[in-house]
């Protein structure tokens, strides 16, 4: 008797592995390179069997972008300085670019619609109601550190994916005299310096927050 797949050494198809193996063949190939043929012949499946864990391929990219907002979850309440868990998930959602800068997008364009990712959100929030906000103002400064994070992982994808150090390779097609600011600023955003700018950036954008109101 033949003997279904998962049973001759195969692991079971399920949503964890679907998404695991989509996660990587976007980091491959980015978001454009995954197909669900393609990602089922990588499973050792048919294309259609992913359609019996997911809607569609915009229902399998909802999953992936909740998969790297886990990836990039804060803390809780187990550390106890409210403003240390909004530093605390910055840095991971950070990171999470970083890690993954093809599948990084996810995150910006997709919406949160699952539970896992309302936990992490519910987290976030809990965070600076903790630091004494409203709902009003919590909303405000949550998209503050959003636009901050997100905006600090779209640039660093853009630097790391050109080459080791664009900006000094382009400013050597320029005269020192036609962009004097650009060439003084150009060390201070190599790559190695990249980890300097943002936690400088971040602890701005902390002290900014001690410093709102409570309420709109």
């Amino acid at each position: 008797m033949d003997l279904p797949r998962s049973r001759r050494g195969r692991p079971p198809l399920t949503r964890e592995r679907i998404v695991e193996k989509a996660l990587s063949m976007i980091d491959e190939a980015g978001v454009e390179g995954l197909s669900m043929r393609g990602l089922g012949a990588s499973l050792g499946v048919e294309g259609m069997a992913i359609y019996h864990h997911f809607d569609g391929k915009g229902a399998l990219l909802d999953a992936v972008a909740e998969a790297l907002l886990v990836e990039a979850d804060p803390p809780g309440r187990e550390v106890a300085d409210p403003y240390d868990r909004i530093r605390i998930g910055a840095r991971r959602y950070r990171r999470v670019a970083v890690s993954h800068p093809r599948a990084f997008v996810l995150l910006t364009t997709r919406r949160f619609a699952t539970q896992r990712s309302f936990e992490v959100l519910e987290r976030i929030l809990v965070a600076f109601a903790d630091a004494g906000f409203d709902a009003a103002m919590s909303a405000r400064l949550f998209r503050l550190v959003g636009y901050f994070a997100g905006g600090a992982g779209h640039a660093e994808i853009a630097s790391r994916a050109a080459q080791d150090d664009p900006t000094p390779i382009v400013m050597e097609r320029f005269s020192d005299a036609a962009f004097p600011h650009v060439l003084a600023a150009a060390p201070h955003l190599r790559l190695d310096r990249l980890d300097d700018v943002f936690e400088d950036g971040l602890e701005r954008v902390i002290d900014a927050i001690r410093r709102a109101p409570r309420s709109c």
